[in-house]
């Protein structure tokens, strides 16, 4: 009998839960636009599922369709945290190649710049569309969906789901209830005037804020009776707050759909209001992602009760818990693939490069450059430089590619003009203001971490003028002098990252043949210069790399006469800043003389704080003399720390070195890339 009790209760229960389950409402989650400030939705979702709200539709705009569209296959809240910490949020944003992908020529020609903008016609056509062409957010999309690369009905994913974009074409809004995941996810996030648009049948889709940042009404279109809203754009900015122009634009868009925001707020059955105004559409610092992830996480538990209480609205008892779904199976890198539709092609080969840099030594300087090919098989390559600044530049460059092989064939005109000053042992020994022409023949091979060159140039130094103390008869020859140079060289660098590198190495290698008439000079046979450098990035721990360098320079002179243009100089934080031969000598911030053979040693240890932020302790040592062997009579040590920070325009850097050379503190501050 207790048998047949216990039974029919048991029978009872299953039918009264098939009941609840068939008559309970549907629930939809609503992501709404905000760039960055999106990620804020991934912790709210996690505290949604600790409610046991159970989640039958997601729809999303911008980022709120990326975050919806991962939530909807099976990604959870604590994949997608890993996710957003994990990605290099810069490199993502623009359309530059992964370092280690990328030939060495290409690196060396392109890092000294801090804006680059291709362009596949003219130059008229470098922001068409878009600055950025999003190849490698088409990339990311493509590996985080990969299962999901066929077109397919989106209400049939593991949630249903749905995400909003704009259509140029006619100003009306696009849903995307099917097609390509990643084809959707790309479209609703292209921000107008900064990435290009998708070209979609028919169409020139955008960022889906410009017709529904916050689309409550295509949840409810989908068959959603509640809907839970995780907002986290802006309102209205008051007149002190529309001073710039992203601010006037996002004021412009927030008008546009201002009657259509308050009517999905209305319809919204638990508004879910993150608190993001002091961050912007493109705050994807570490810092800015783990305190927005926060906000929405403290924001969505401030709504507790209100989500327990909407069970009782949807139809389940207090205690149900939904079953969470996920996680999802992300499939090993090498099976990873681009979508055909949002792949923006072969990255465009010709671009404008602007670049900007400022220290204390040399003031203020601007370098642009537009490298051009001349003909659709790319074998016919030429470049415009110039710069700006104390240290005037003009060069032309022009390559080709002998029946599209791996060689370059290259041939170069350069023209700058100079003031600068040598120091001997702190003291100002002279100064030379001079006009140089350079031009060059050579031969090259270039892999992703080596290059090879092989070589010659023409060098004429005319000098304007010139002063030179009493004592320094070594100096004395000024007079217009030219050069004959024969060279080779060989370069390596494997570094993961062009500032603040964490792993890889760098060295190169170059002997050159010196001549004033082709075979000899001076009267003597022809002058052999030798240089090597290394360095390594070693990480200790996860914040903290150590670099070891050493750099050396001979001149084998048969007298050791030699003028200027080839003596031995070290100082300053990099190489090669105001002359090709310089070394770099942490201690001395100017143009140090040393003797025709010169070995300089260092350590960097190097600390990361917080997000962007270095210190870096460095210690060197030099040897200096005019012969091997009185090498060690010449002895130079130095010393500094560095904070550094990392910046969309290059490193912002300030040293304070000393050495046994000046004997004095020294400050050096620097803005941008080397060049």
């Amino acid at each position: 009998m207790k048998r047949r009790i216990y039974l029919l209760g048991f029978l009872i229960t299953l039918f009264s839960l098939a009941v609840n389950a068939q008559e309970r409402k549907k629930v939809a989650v609503v992501l709404s636009g905000g760039g960055a400030k999106g990620v804020a939705h991934i912790s709210a979702l996690k505290v949604i599922e600790e409610a046991g709200i159970p989640i039958d539709y997601v729809v999303g705009t911008s980022m709120g369709s990326l975050i919806g569209a991962l939530y909807s296959i099976g990604y959870t809240p604590e994949q997608m945290d890993s996710l957003v910490r994990a990605q290099d949020w810069i490199y993502l944003l623009t359309d530059a190649t992964d370092r280690r992908e990328e030939l060495l020529a290409k690196k060396q020609k392109s890092e000294q710049y801090a804006l680059s903008i291709p362009f596949k016609k003219t130059p008229k056509d470098a922001l068409k569309g878009g600055i950025i062409q999003g190849r490698n957010l088409a990339r990311l999309f493509s590996e985080l969906t990969e299962g999901y690369h066929d077109s397919i009905d989106f209400r049939k994913l593991p949630i249903p789901f749905a995400c909003v974009s704009h259509n140029l074409v006619d100003g009306s809004e696009y849903v995307f209830y099917s097609g390509k995941l990643a084809l959707a996810m790309r479209a609703s996030m292209s921000i107008p005037g900064a990435f290009q648009p998708v070209h979609w049948n028919n169409m020139v889709l955008v960022d889906g804020g410009l017709s529904n940042n916050y689309p409550v009404d295509i949840a409810k279109k989908m068959g959603a009776d509640i809907i839970i809203g995780v907002d986290v754009q802006e309102g209205l900015a008051p007149a002190d707050k529309l001073n710039t122009l992203p601010e006037v634009l996002g004021q412009i868009i927030n008008l546009m759909v201002e009657n259509k925001y308050d009517e999905n707020v209305a319809n919204s059955d638990i508004h879910i209001k993150v608190n993001a105004n002091d961050y912007s559409a493109a705050s994807f610092t570490p810092a800015a992602i783990d305190t927005l992830l926060h906000r929405g996480e403290t924001t969505a538990r401030a709504h507790w009760d209100s989500l327990k209480l909407l069970k009782k609205e949807i139809g389940i008892p207090d205690s149900y818990m939904a079953k969470r779904h996920g996680p999802f199976v992300i499939p090993h890198k090498e099976t990873y693939d681009i979508v055909p539709e949002i792949d923006p092609g072969k990255k465009p080969a010709n671009s404008i490069n602007v670049g900007v840099r400022f220290d204390n030594e040399s003031l203020a300087a601007l370098i642009f450059n537009t490298n051009v090919y001349l003909n659709p098989k790319q074998t016919r390559e030429a470049a415009l430089t110039i710069r700006l600044g104390r240290e005037l530049l003009g060069r032309l460059d022009y390559a080709i590619k002998p029946f599209n092989s791996k060689w370059d064939v290259n041939w170069a005109y350069q023209i700058d003009y100079n003031d600068l000053d040598l120091y001997n042992y702190g003291k100002k020994t002279c100064t030379y203001s001079f006009l140089h022409h350079l031009g060059q023949f050579s031969i090259s091979r270039s892999w992703r971490s080596i290059r090879f060159s092989l070589g010659a140039k023409y060098e004429y130094f005319h000098f304007d003028d010139f002063l030179i103390p009493p004592g320094y008869t070594e100096l004395a020859k000024v007079e217009n002098e030219d050069f004959f140079i024969y060279y080779g060289q060989m370069q390596f660098d494997s570094y993961n990252r062009r500032t603040y590198p964490t792993s890889g190495m760098k060295w190169e290698v170059n002997a050159a043949l010196y001549t004033d008439n082709l075979v000899k000079y001076n009267g003597h046979t022809a002058m052999p210069i030798i240089s090597a450098s290394w360095e390594a990035a070693i990480r200790l721990r996860n914040r903290t790399v150590l670099i070891p360098w050493v750099y050396g320079r001979g001149i084998l002179a048969e007298d050791n006469y030699y003028t200027f243009p080839v003596m031995n100089v070290v100082g300053s934080n990099a190489s090669k800043r105001f002359l090709p031969q310089q070394m770099p000598f942490i201690g001395i911030d100017y143009m140090q003389i040393t003797g025709a053979k010169t070995l300089i040693g260092g350590l960097k240890l190097r600390q990361r704080m917080g997000s962007n932020q270095y210190l870096t302790v460095i210690g060197n040592v030099g040897l200096q003399s005019n012969g091997w062997q009185n090498i060690f009579d010449g002895n130079m040590w130095g010393g500094g720390v560095t904070y550094g920070y990392d910046t969309f325009i290059g490193p912002l850097e300030a040293t304070f070195s000393y050495s046994n050379i000046t004997k004095e503190l020294g400050v050096y501050i620097s803005l941008g890339y080397d060049f």
